[in-house]
C-alpha cells in the first residue's frame, strides 16, 4: 500500500512541482512560485558574488511576472532629515575644551528642530533635545498614507518593532554623560574610543530590538545567540547607513547622537583602512539614495539579515529559513506596489545587500586590528560580539 501511495504521489506532481489533476488554480500557484524561485535565484547569485555591483539601468524581462493592474502611485514615506548640529573634525574631538564634549552636556541650541516620528501628519516639532516629546501615538497610523500604496501586514509588523530614533539618541547621550566622570578623572578619551562607546550602545539597541521582535522571540536562546553573533556587524552597519538615507545630509556622516562629521575630515585624518571603508560606505549610501530606499524597506532588510538560515548549527533551521522567505516575499510585495521598475529595483536592493555584507567584513577586520593593537575598549558588548565572530 505504501509503494502504491508513493507511486501515486510521484504521478500527481509534474516536473515543475505543480500538482496535477483537476487543480483549477494552477496558474495562480505557478505565478506565486515563479516569484519565490526568482527571488531565491537572485539571493543565491548575490551570495556567490559578494563583490558584485548593481547595474543601475538594468531592465529584466517582466513578462513572467506581469500584473493586470499597474503599480500604485508612490507615496512619499520618507521622513524629513533631523536638524542637527555640526561637529568639528575628528582630530579636535574630545579635547578638554572641545565643543563636541560640551554638546553632550545638553548645550544644544534651544530652538533645535527635530522631526517627530510619531506625528500622523509628519509635521516637524520644535523642542530641545533635553525635553524630547513623548506624546501617545498609534504605532501603525504613521505608516499609512490615504492615497499611498498598500503596505503588507508583515512590513507593518516589522515597522512596529523599530526603535524610536529620538529615544535612542537620548539614551546614548545619557550614557556618554555617565562615562564623562571617568574621562575627566583619568584623561580625555580618544576619538576612536568614543566611537566604540557609541557603537557599543547602538549594538545594545540592536540586540534589544531583536530580542523583542516578532519571530525572533520564538527561537531558542542558543539560536538567538548564533544569529546575533553572525549578523551583528551587518545590522550595525545598516543602522549607520540607514540613518544617512533617512536623516543625513550629503557629504557628512550623521551620528546617532545627532552630531554631523564631514566625510572629507574623516578621510583626511583616518588611516588607509578606515578611509577606504568610509569611501566604500559612502558609495553604498549614494546607491541607496538613488533607489530611494525608505524605512519600510530598511525594516525588511534588517529582518532578512537577522534570520540567516546559512548560519551553522542552528537548532530550528526550518523556522529561520521560513521567516527569511516570508521577509523576502514581503519586501518583494512592497516593492511591487511602490516602484514602476520593481524587478530591476528588487535586484538592485539585493546587490546592495551583498555590498553591505562585504563592507561589514571589512569593518570587522578593522575593529579586530584595533583590538589587537590595544586601542579598542574591552569588556563591552562590541568586543564580545567581535570575539564571538572571530572565534
Amino acid at each position: 500500500m505504501l509503494s502504491t501511495k508513493a507511486k501515486t504521489d510521484r504521478q500527481s506532481v509534474r516536473a515543475d512541482r505543480m500538482r496535477g489533476g483537476r487543480n483549477k488554480f494552477g496558474h495562480m500557484y505557478k505565478h506565486d512560485r515563479a516569484i519565490k524561485q526568482w527571488g531565491k535565484a537572485l539571493i543565491q547569485a548575490t551570495r556567490l558574488r559578494p563583490d558584485s555591483s548593481p547595474i543601475w539601468d538594468s531592465s529584466p524581462d517582466q513578462r513572467d511576472l506581469a500584473f493586470t493592474g499597474g503599480p500604485h502611485p508612490t507615496a512619499n514615506l520618507h521622513s524629513t532629515p533631523l536638524t542637527t548640529a555640526k561637529s568639528p573634525p575628528p582630530s579636535s574631538l574630545l579635547s578638554s575644551n572641545s565643543p563636541f564634549v560640551s554638546q553632550y552636556q545638553f548645550t544644544y541650541p534651544s530652538d533645535l528642530t527635530i522631526k517627530s516620528e510619531y506625528n500622523n501628519n509628519w509635521a516637524s516639532s520644535t523642542c530641545p533635545i533635553a525635553t524630547i516629546c513623548t506624546d501617545s501615538y498609534d504605532p501603525y497610523s504613521r505608516y499609512f498614507s490615504v492615497q499611498g500604496p498598500r503596505i503588507p501586514q508583515l512590513v507593518l509588523e516589522f515597522l512596529h518593532c523599530d526603535p524610536d530614533e529620538l529615544q535612542l539618541r537620548r539614551k546614548i547621550i545619557a550614557r556618554l554623560q555617565q562615562e564623562q566622570t571617568g574621562w575627566e578623572t583619568h584623561r580625555d578619551p580618544e576619538t576612536f574610543s568614543l566611537m566604540c562607546t557609541i557603537a557599543d550602545q547602538m549594538l545594545c539597541s540592536i540586540v534589544e530590538w531583536a530580542r523583542t521582535s516578532i519571530f525572533f522571540r520564538q527561537l531558542k536562546v542558543s539560536d538567538q545567540m548564533k544569529l546575533l553573533h553572525h549578523g551583528w556587524s551587518e545590522l550595525l552597519l545598516l543602522d549607520i547607513i540607514s540613518r544617512q538615507i533617512l536623516y543625513g545630509k550629503e557629504g557628512s556622516l550623521l551620528l546617532v547622537t545627532g552630531q554631523e562629521v564631514e566625510l572629507s575630515d574623516i578621510v583626511f585624518h583616518a588611516g588607509p583602512a578606515l578611509a577606504s571603508l568610509t569611501q566604500r560606505g559612502q558609495k553604498l549610501v549614494e546607491k541607496l539614495h538613488i533607489l530611494k530606499v525608505d524605512r519600510q524597506e530598511f525594516s525588511c532588510i534588517k529582518f532578512f539579515i537577522l534570520f540567516n538560515p546559512d548560519v551553522k548549527e542552528l537548532e530550528d533551521h526550518g523556522l529561520i529559513k521560513s521567516v527569511q522567505e516570508q521577509v523576502e516575499r514581503a519586501l518583494l510585495e512592497y516593492t511591487l506596489t511602490t516602484s514602476s521598475q520593481y524587478l530591476s529595483r528588487f535586484v538592485d536592493l539585493l546587490l546592495c545587500l551583498s555590498e553591505l555584507r562585504s563592507l561589514s567584513t571589512l569593518m570587522e577586520d578593522y575593529l579586530n586590528f584595533k583590538h589587537l593593537s590595544g586601542e579598542m575598549p574591552c569588556n563591552n558588548l562590541l568586543s564580545e560580539m567581535l570575539h564571538a565572530k572571530q572565534a
